[in-house]
């Protein structure tokens, strides 16, 4: 709507010297229509020399050439545009962006010489950023779904997993990208090691909570005696609602009815505590630092006024919608390369399938989303694991683990397997044939790592070893 009305003054503007030439030459001075029109187009060409008759006919004498000049200086700017953009697309590796403009030109702003401005039309580009809403979104991709045919779109979505069924189409989501961000930036490993029964707290919940939650279960995994608690102040109806078997993890999680200043004990002693982004946040973090004495809050900022908050050093805030929508983290495509080249070596390893590029493609592409996110989800835990390795002083090589390490990382990535699927409602069962049964959702090996076949237990260390060899290979 808003670029429609923006065209609507263009028109106005090129064509109000032409609305002025008929009225001060047709209704007030008789002259025909066309002796009026072609006197205009005199004015538009810079070829009118008469005396204007009236006040109308000046004003179309003074303002056609501006109109004029406008419009060329519009068109020329429009075929530098397009030539610009066609450069960039035959360099290759161009991007072009869509959506909000602020968004827009903020992401335009990092990719440099490969961003292409998205407007009105589809441009040619190597791939495709799209920021708007989520059903403006969807509707442009699908009305130019033929056209973008062989390019991977990165659209910008809440509702749907990252990797769909579609294999050339990238939904990202900000909240879960800030999520993934949080935990590696300030990671519990050292803490844990101190303490396995920590409390983290959440003031807030809603979309980013449901993600910081959901990432904080699947990415703090450190100890297979660890008994974290997620103490959530906000409504989790939804969120408890939908996964049925939040009760087999070994971490809790508590929703707490009572407000928060009715636990102040609590947030006193927890580990860690998260203020999310929220209504009357200011509001709250002045309470929070009145009512405790807690040295440090986590805080999603929605605002930049929380550095002027009296005791903003005990903030430690986390701008986590600049660092969403960084270009690295919507075009990083290096965990779902992993990821593809973890299913391809298994691929290899249990049906035979030549490593190559092309079946690397062809087999993650035989996968639901369901089995392809799992498999992001293990290359996404091992940049948590390799934070540990670096803690401990341990190298990269599992060759030069003392042996109880590599047996502890696989009890950890069984553990971690386990929630994924626990958090997706999958339950332990003994299907008729194989496995599992992705119908019922069941599969045999959710069990506890010790009491697995040293066969499953070695696809645990297999996993380790190979994501090892992957990021050396980086």
């Amino acid at each position: 709507m808003k670029n429609f009305w923006k065209g609507v003054g263009k028109a106005l503007v090129f064509c109000g010297p032409a609305v002025f030439c008929v009225i001060g030459f047709s209704f007030l001075e008789g002259e025909s229509l066309i002796n009026a029109l072609f006197n205009c187009v005199s004015m538009y060409v810079l070829n009118y020399s008469d005396p204007p008759v009236n006040l109308f006919v000046e004003l179309a004498r003074w303002t056609a050439p501006l109109a004029t000049a406008g419009g060329v200086f519009l068109a020329v700017s429009a075929l530098q545009e397009r030539a610009r953009n066609a450069l960039r697309y035959r360099r290759g590796n161009s991007v072009a962006v869509y959506g909000p403009q602020g968004a827009k030109e903020a992401l335009l702003s990092q990719l440099g010489a490969r961003g292409i401005e998205g407007k009105e039309e589809l441009v040619p580009a190597c791939r495709y950023i799209l920021l708007g809403d989520e059903e403006e979104n969807f509707d442009f991709y699908f009305r130019n779904r033929a056209a973008l045919k062989g390019r991977t779109v990165y659209l910008q979505s809440r509702a749907a997993p990252a990797q769909t069924a579609d294999p050339a189409l990238r939904l990202f989501c900000s909240e879960e990208t800030a999520a993934r961000l949080f935990w590696k930036q300030r990671p519990l490993f050292s803490a844990v090691q101190q303490n396995p029964r920590l409390k983290i707290v959440f003031l807030g919940f809603g979309a980013l909570g449901e993600q910081l939650l959901y990432y904080g279960l699947l990415d703090n995994i450190f100890r297979p005696d660890q008994r974290l608690e997620y103490h959530i102040f906000g409504d989790g109806k939804r969120f408890s609602a939908i996964r049925s078997q939040l009760d087999q993890l070994e971490d809790k999680i508590v929703f707490h009815p009572d407000p928060w200043y009715d636990c102040l004990e609590l947030l006193e002693e927890a580990q860690t505590v998260i203020v999310l982004e929220q209504k009357n946040q200011l509001a709250l973090l002045q309470d929070l630092l009145l009512a405790c004495r807690r040295p440090l809050f986590h805080v999603f900022a929605a605002s930049n006024a929380t550095q002027l908050l009296d005791g903003q050093n005990r903030l430690s805030l986390f701008d986590w919608k600049n660092q969403a929508c960084q270009a690295e983290h919507i075009l990083g495509d290096s965990l779902f390369d992993k990821a593809q080249r973890v299913n391809l070596r298994y691929a290899h390893l249990y049906s035979g399938i030549a490593e190559t590029p092309e079946n690397k493609m062809a087999e993650w592409n035989k996968l639901d989303a369901f089995t392809r996110y799992s498999n992001v989800s293990a290359a996404d835990y091992h940049e948590i694991r390799l934070q540990m390795l670096e803690t401990l002083g341990l190298p990269q090589q599992p060759e030069s683990w003392p042996p109880e390490t590599m047996e502890l990382l696989a009890q950890l990535e069984h553990i971690r397997w386990q929630r994924y699927h626990y958090l997706h409602n999958w339950q332990y069962g003994r299907p008729e044939t194989g496995a599992k049964d992705p119908v019922r959702r069941i599969h045999i090996n959710l069990l506890p790592y010790d009491q697995l076949s040293e066969a499953d237990k070695e696809k645990d260390r297999d996993n380790i070893r190979l994501l090892l060899s992957l990021q050396s290979n980086l």
